[in-house]
């Protein structure tokens, strides 16, 4: 009798226990939150200087996606790409766009790619707003170098925003730097690009 009430007792506390751990594990699991960038509400703009004036090409139609641990503390950001088409990149100036997309080898690499791996160096600087460096794989032209990407970043309970610049060089990435009108015009190795991606 004694070993029944001793057996059954240990049952009681085994299942308490793995309960207990159930319910703890299931408070530990993390909410990832998806989100899209909004391109119309969004900015991506490579500026560059030549031998007559600066310039800049603005795509206004491109692609991407981020996701967010909501439940975390902090700031956690799990994930985020950026696909830019080459031929959405406009200069308003026909012939000066047609010579940066062959410099991008556009026909074999149509697509400029960012690919997220983490983040480092977060502060807080206000309700909801914050100071970051985004590390990541950037692709231009088929070739892809790892980049950090000094931010700022603004969080509300429905929309996220990174906005950021980055400075690079085209030869970096295999880029001959394009010219035109005979040679006359020679566009500068060093380039930016200049980032505010709205994500909801």
């Amino acid at each position: 009798m004694k070993y029944l009430i001793f057996l059954l007792a240990f049952l009681i506390t085994s299942f308490e226990g793995f309960g207990q751990s159930l319910n703890e594990e299931s408070t530990t699991v993390s909410t990832i939150k998806s989100y899209k960038v909004d391109s119309g509400n969004s900015n991506f703009t490579i500026k560059g200087t030549s031998s007559l004036h600066d310039w800049e090409m603005v795509s206004e139609s491109f692609r991407g996606s981020l996701e967010l641990n909501t439940t975390a503390q902090t700031l956690a950001i799990q994930s985020i790409k950026v696909f830019v088409d080459v031929k959405t990149l406009k200069s308003g100036k026909r012939i000066m766009d047609n010579k940066c997309y062959d410099a991008l080898k556009y026909e074999e690499h149509p697509t400029i790619k960012y690919q997220f791996e983490k983040l480092s160096a977060l502060s807080e600087t206000g309700s909801g707003t914050y100071k970051a460096i985004l590390h990541g794989t950037l692709s231009i032209a088929g070739i892809s170098k790892k980049v950090a990407i000094h931010v700022n970043i603004s969080q509300t309970n429905k929309t996220l925003i990174i906005k950021g610049e980055l400075p690079l060089k085209m030869t970096d990435f295999g880029v001959e730097p394009p010219t035109a009108l005979l040679g006359t015009l020679k566009t500068g190795d060093p380039i930016t690009i200049d980032f505010n991606l709205n994500y909801y």
